[in-house]
């Protein structure tokens, strides 16, 4: 391993511990508001971001930072990825 495959992995590792934390705190949010159900084997990921994404921005009037955070995070994740691909495999 080099020093690409080093910072690739703390950069992808951070990604995805952001990632995966904003996702647990959404998560929280909508089992604890009733909006999803935890027994629900196959849930639309799409749906709960929009059942969040609606009933946060219902409450304050704007969607709760934590949304944009998580899918921050993804994207972030998924290009870092990306680009770690492309400069390890030329």
């Amino acid at each position: 391993m080099n020093q690409l495959d080093y910072i690739a992995a703390a950069l992808l590792g951070a990604a995805a511990l952001l990632a995966a934390g904003s996702f647990a705190v959404i998560a929280n949010y909508l089992f604890t508001h009733g909006l999803a159900d935890r027994r629900e084997p196959s849930a639309n990921i799409i749906d709960l971001y929009k059942k969040y994404r609606d009933h946060t921005r219902g409450q304050t009037g704007r969607v709760n930072p934590w949304l944009w955070i998580h899918l921050t995070a993804v994207g972030a994740f998924m290009l870092i990825g990306m680009i770690y691909a492309i400069l390890r495999f030329i």
